[in-house]
């Protein structure tokens, strides 16, 4: 291949620092690529000059340069990472293959396998040059393809039972509520009517009741004016004389319990719902301000109206990067 870096290169030396070159799809330069094979796999590509005619070489193989070359023109590479790749079969940067024999070994224990293998590198080596952000990169993209390939492979194993699922949904979902629909409306029936009943038997027992004890403290006063005037007229025997009993008073009534049926299934009766209406909206957001709930809701609230172009008070847009 020769050291001697001559004009001829300048090609691909302009390529490999960013500088724009032209292209010319008849004309291949001399210098080092790369090309992805049919497996996904990146070659490295030399082309030189020699005995004045152009060869090319693609990892093990002598190519012809026009055979090669619109394939690999826009990946140059470095002449030592092309010279390792040549000579080792692997890229300075790239993360180790998931083993032999993969098609033998289950997707989890090789995801299991290759992320303990990744974290355990990231561990020892950490990110700190350009070959460490290259294998970190590698090993990302490639826990990244395992990862396409586990969620397609849980895609297709659930996708019967999702189907079969679905099925039976729609052939019960509509008896459910139909039933329930019709249950419902005899609920809602049950309740205007059983609340009525409830408040005219309240109302004729509390009635009762007072009628009871307006007798009780009328005969109750009787006996008080009776002990009065004995008093008054005779005190010793008022006084040496057992007391009269007073009427005991009524207690007050048990609330009424109104049911229905009991033929079919279960009794049906009246209970008692506490429901929370929020009547001050602003009160009751400042209670729970600090609420981990409240603010996760208002920091998804927040990122929707962002998002859609809506300027929310006390929201601020942070830019940042990430490794894609």
């Amino acid at each position: 291949m020769g050291d001697r870096m001559s004009d001829e290169y300048k090609f691909w030396r302009d390529a490999l620092a960013g500088k724009p070159v032209t292209i010319t799809e008849a004309e291949p330069q001399p210098g080092y690529y790369k090309l992805r094979n049919k497996a996904g796999t990146w070659l490295p590509v030399a082309i030189w000059r020699k005995d004045g005619e152009l060869v090319a070489r693609v990892g093990n193989e002598a190519r012809d340069p026009a055979d090669v070359w619109t394939w690999c023109a826009k990946t140059p590479v470095s002449k030592d990472d092309a010279k390792a790749a040549f000579e080792t079969g692997r890229w300075p940067g790239d993360a180790p293959d998931v083993g032999h024999n993969s098609e033998d070994v289950a997707l989890a224990d090789l995801i299991r396998d290759y992320a303990e293998r990744a974290l355990a590198w990231l561990q020892k080596s950490g990110v700190k040059d350009t070959q460490t952000k290259d294998m970190a990169a590698n090993y990302r993209a490639k826990l990244l393809e395992l990862k396409k390939q586990a969620d397609a492979e849980r895609e297709a194993e659930k996708r019967p039972h999702l189907e079969a699922s679905r099925a039976v949904d729609a052939k019960f979902k509509p008896l459910v509520e139909e039933a329930d629909s019709a249950a419902n409306q005899l609920r809602d029936a049950l309740t205007r009517y059983m609340r009525e009943e409830e408040a005219r038997l309240e109302a004729e027992r509390r009635a009762k009741w007072e009628q009871e004890r307006a007798a009780a403290e009328a005969a109750r006063r009787e006996v008080e004016a009776q002990r009065a005037k004995q008093m008054a007229e005779n005190p010793i025997a008022a006084l040496t004389e057992p007391e009269p009993d007073l009427p005991l008073m009524p207690a007050e009534p048990e609330p009424v319990k109104v049911q229905a049926g009991g033929q079919r299934g279960r009794k049906t009766g009246l209970r008692t719902v506490t429901r929370y209406v929020v009547n001050d909206h602003a009160a009751a957001l400042a209670f729970f301000a600090n609420s981990e709930d409240v603010k996760e809701l208002i920091q998804k609230l927040a990122e929707r109206a962002s998002k859609a172009g809506v300027t929310v008070p006390g929201v601020e847009t942070v830019v940042e990067k990430v490794a894609a």
